[in-house]
């Protein structure tokens, strides 16, 4: 006579209860993976527009903006970005401006470039809440240069 074989009720239980433990530890893991890639595709995103209204206002040999947290679509002088996922941009610059030499204007004036780099803060959800951020620095002559992710430190300054 052969024995039949199989599992019994038990072993199948305990084998979901270590299935389900597993499942519980990798959760908040694979979230945290969600919003870094949702920062990177971000800063990824605007640094490309950025680059693209430079060239633009220089081969065109006219102004381009750059309207930040903006959805509208793009136009001949004006190109939109906004950040995707929980990503945030935390900085208070609404546009960026690119003169015709490729140059950024200062915004207080209309004609000069800016006296100073500017550095534009992006985050991986709601300030209050966020682990990560990136920053943006875009020289005055228009060079832009992306900070690697650093940990615990998203505000504005």
């Amino acid at each position: 006579m052969q024995s039949i074989r199989g599992f019994t009720l038990f072993e199948l239980i305990v084998v979901v209860i270590i299935i389900a433990i597993i499942s519980v530890m990798a959760v908040p893991a694979f979230a945290n993976i969600l919003l870094k890639q949702n920062l990177n595709k971000s800063t990824r995103d605007l640094v490309i527009v950025l680059e693209k209204a430079r060239s633009k206002a220089a081969l065109e040999r006219r102004t381009v903006t750059v309207t930040l947290n903006s959805s509208s679509a793009d136009t001949d002088s004006t190109l939109n970005w906004a950040a995707s996922g929980k990503a945030a941009l935390v900085s208070t610059t609404t546009s960026i401006v690119f003169r015709s030499d490729g140059m950024v204007q200062d915004s207080t004036t209309t004609t000069s470039p800016l006296s100073s780099d500017l550095t534009l803060v992006l985050c991986d959800q709601v300030q209050a809440q966020a682990q990560y951020s990136k920053r943006i620095i875009l020289s005055r002559i228009g060079v832009v240069q992306q900070r690697d992710l650093v940990t615990g430190n998203c505000n504005a300054s």
